[in-house]
């Protein structure tokens, strides 16, 4: 069963997404490519550059000219550390790295923005990304592009440690770690129902590090490992279940249509073999079964088996 459960995560989104025979989003204005209202654990780090969708799918912009970077309304020569830090990326002042500080900040969330002109145009775009920080484990908080705001959900730890171990767990089969965090949604109404939840992680790799997202196999094999994905699964607050995947299948509606790994990270932060303890969070683009994309961000803990 636990073998399975990463894979059993993508092959039934790849199986829905194929039967989805819909009529193809048309985006064309920009938006923070890692997502306009997103998490970070404390010192972690994450990328922030500019996107663009272009035939349908979601791009890092590529011609920009960026005036201004702001985090907390102060630019970069007069941020303060409390509120983490902000630098740019081998001097390119396109794209931003963000670093959470060592303790929640005064100011939570931090608000980023950054101002540029596309190329050859003279309107000049402003775009703003809230980052909160957040001192929580096995959670994933969904956004969108068009609305201020997220929904978290977080894993309710199991009173009984060996249903902890069961259920929060990491499995090295395939030629890669498969990293799992299931249960129930925690919540904060008594006497509430209860919804389940899931995170399943693949990562091509032995160690810490930032792992990108990426795809193995094609329109005739479909997705299989070893690729480094997220799929969260749970429930909404209508009741209604829902699962994103870190995968595309380009072109949309066509029932040959390839995988193409979106855009995101996972960063492994804590690989401890002799305690079997794997830390780490991620953050990117997903999409649904139905072609919506959404932006999520989250973290793990899980034991070693």
């Amino acid at each position: 069963m636990k073998s399975t459960l990463v894979l059993l995560l993508i092959l039934s989104f790849a199986l829905a997404t194929r039967a989805q025979d819909q009529t193809s989003q048309t985006l064309s204005d920009y938006f923070f490519y890692q997502g306009s209202d997103i998490t970070l654990p404390l010192n972690a780090k994450i990328k922030l550059a500019v996107g663009q969708f272009k035939d349908d799918f979601p791009f890092e912009a590529s011609s920009i000219t960026a005036e201004q970077w702001t985090i907390d309304g102060k630019d970069l020569m007069h941020q303060s550390k409390e509120q983490g830090e902000l630098t740019f990326v081998n001097l390119q002042i396109d794209k931003g790295i963000y670093t959470a500080p060592a303790k929640v900040p005064p100011h939570n969330p931090v608000v980023i923005t950054v101002s540029f002109h596309p190329e050859g145009q003279a309107t000049k775009i402003i775009l703003i990304c809230r980052i909160h920080i957040i001192n929580k484990e096995n959670y994933f908080y969904l956004s969108d592009r068009n609305s201020i705001g997220g929904t978290l959900y977080e894993l309710k730890e199991p009173l009984i440690p060996s249903r902890k171990a069961a259920q929060e767990t990491a499995f090295f089969v395939n030629d890669q770690w498969n990293i799992g965090a299931n249960g129930f949604q925690k919540s904060e109404q008594e006497n509430s129902d209860l919804k389940l939840m899931g995170i399943g992680i693949g990562v091509v790799g032995d160690g810490k590090g930032t792992y990108t997202w990426t795809v193995n196999g094609n329109d005739n094999t479909g997705l299989k490992p070893p690729c480094n994905t997220v799929a969260v699964s749970g429930t909404d607050a209508d009741g209604a279940p829902f699962q994103y995947m870190s995968v595309d299948c380009i072109p949309h509606g066509d029932s040959k249509c390839k995988p193409k790994a979106l855009a995101g990270n996972t960063t492994i932060s804590v690989f401890d073999k002799k305690n079997k303890i794997i830390k780490g969070y991620f953050s990117g683009i997903l999409m649904s079964a139905k072609k919506n994309y959404v932006w999520v961000s989250g973290a793990f803990s899980v034991n070693m088996n």
